[in-house]
């Protein structure tokens, strides 16, 4: 593939999707390997497209600090804790620095920040004061409230904070603790 097949490609990829500068490599070479299988086309197509990505590193269209904060606050939208934030932004193969900077650029404290993630996932899977009313037994609401806090645990959530979802009385009650945090 030429340099300029390659620049199109790319380009034509950060129309429609934000991505980091491996990310990109990424799907550069995958484009690159499902043309030729043959090992010198690959290493050919790499040296190209590390010009490429240069290229559009010194245009301004391909920054992974701008990538990595703006992936941060929409994943802390989504509800996803700064842990698994973290986690995804070094598996696109965002620097720690860029990480740090971005997780410490959310809007908010970190308590705050962390706290309004808990609640859009606790929202978004039905959980804590989210969940359908139904009629339920205490031995189901224990078991119920266990894996429900394993839900959290999992997403990344610290116990402290999937606590203070749980246990809140209501959805208006927590949204009230999110303002004064």
């Amino acid at each position: 593939m030429t340099e300029a097949a390659l620049q199109e490609a790319a380009l034509d990829y950060l129309a429609r999707y934000a991505a980091s500068t491996t990310r990109l490599r990424r799907v550069l070479e995958r484009r690159v390997r499902r043309r030729s299988a043959d090992r010198d086309v690959l290493e050919a197509a790499r040296k190209t497209i590390a010009t490429v990505i240069a290229k559009l590193t010194a245009k301004g269209l391909l920054e992974d600090g701008h990538y990595a904060s703006t992936r941060a606050e929409s994943l802390t939208r989504q509800g996803r804790s700064r842990r698994w934030i973290e986690a995804k932004l070094a598996a696109d193969g965002v620097a720690s620095p860029l990480i740090r900077g971005a997780i410490e650029a959310l809007p908010g404290s970190r308590a705050q920040s962390e706290l309004g993630a808990a609640i859009a996932f606790a929202k978004r899977r039905r959980i804590g004061p989210f969940r359908t009313p139904k009629r339920r037994s205490q031995e189901e609401l224990k078991a119920l409230a266990g894996k429900e806090l394993a839900a959290l645990a999992r997403a990344g959530f610290d116990h402290r904070t999937a606590r203070i979802v749980l246990d809140a009385g209501s959805a208006e009650a927590l949204l009230a603790m999110l303002d004064e945090a």
